[in-house]
């Protein structure tokens, strides 16, 4: 710090923080800078940094807003996180998972829900919720411990949206200040000075209509209790990563099209197949695996016999009728 001082480079600092480590005393955030602890960078003259630079143009600002991660050479990227060590779904699918994993998606988010509090008191020692007390005291479950004061930190519910449904995703301190770029106890102080304590903050409205790549975690609690609402464990919003994540996810659609008819197709000689004629059948009367592509929705009857939902699944019709002759001897 003293020798980026020293210099007066003019212009916007490039900084990194490496083994970033907090300290808190007396409700004072600083950075513990020893050996072992946080690194501090400025304006150091590597790749990244670089090509980060060249990036920005005095008149364009929306990349000083975006998400932007730096890796450590000794732990998996941030790419990996997304593409190599999460599942990957549309929104639709997530409630049908069965498993404890992460999954990754892409989603915007169009809403919040505003029947929960967009913050929760946690301890400072370990950042879990504590309960108040009264007079001016905290109880800490995680620490068994009685805390005199405690911090606001980020637990906003949003509402977000795909191609194939919604969903409902917690995003926690780290994921909102990223978005924002002001810390949560802020946000309260400065809704406590203009009067509107219980207010919902205006500056959250950033995170609507932006589309970002989610890792989500499908716990142990989400599946015993059947609880729908997700935790977000990570996010982007780099247009290249996200890119690259959907080109990944066409692909396998496209491999799962081509298996699905090659399975079509592949129906013994022997059997023998009527003429195709419209059905009606109930799901119990199909087969997974003989989907006809490009053929209109079979109508699924109701137990009454009235015609109900539109099913997307029907027999497939394109198999060859074979006729076997027998040689007389």
């Amino acid at each position: 710090m003293s020798e980026y001082k020293k210099e007066g480079i003019q212009g916007r600092p490039i900084i990194i923080l490496q083994f970033a480590k907090i300290k808190i005393w007396r409700d004072q955030v600083s950075l513990c800078n020893s050996l072992f602890a946080t690194k501090i960078f400025i304006n150091e003259d590597i790749s990244e940094v670089n090509d980060y630079k060249e990036s920005i143009t005095d008149g364009d600002v929306s990349r000083l807003l975006g998400i932007t991660h730096l890796s450590s050479q000794n732990s998996h990227s941030i790419e990996d996180e997304f593409m190599k060590l999460s599942e990957r779904k549309q929104l639709d699918e997530i409630p049908d998972t069965n498993k404890e994993c992460f999954c990754a998606t892409v989603a915007t988010i169009v809403g919040f829900e505003k029947d929960t509090n967009w913050y929760y008191n946690s301890c400072k020692s370990c950042n879990k919720k504590v309960d108040y007390e009264g007079g001016g005291r905290y109880w800490c479950i995680k620490c068994d411990s009685h805390v005199k004061s405690a911090s606001p930190r980020y637990k906003v519910t949003v509402s977000v949206e795909d191609d194939s449904g919604s969903a409902s995703f917690f995003m926690f301190d780290r994921e909102v200040f990223q978005v924002i770029q002001i810390s949560a106890m802020d946000l309260k102080d400065n809704l406590l000075k203009d009067g509107k304590g219980d207010s919902f903050p205006e500056e959250l409205q950033m995170l609507l209509e932006r589309n970002f790549l989610f890792r989500i975690q499908i716990s142990k609690y989400n599946l015993d209790q059947d609880w729908d609402k997700f935790t977000v464990v990570r996010l982007s919003d780099d247009e290249d990563l996200i890119k690259k994540f959907l080109d990944v996810n066409e692909v396998a659609q496209d491999n799962d099209v081509e298996i699905e008819s090659t399975n079509n197709t592949n129906t013994p000689s022997t059997e023998k197949k009527k003429d195709p004629t419209p059905v009606i059948c109930n799901s119990e009367d199909f087969i997974e695996g003989t989907i006809t592509p490009q053929k209109r929705p079979l109508e699924e009857a109701t137990s009454d016999g009235n015609v109900g939902e539109t099913s997307s699944v029907q027999r497939s019709t394109n198999r060859k009728k074979v006729v076997i002759k027998m040689e007389k001897k």
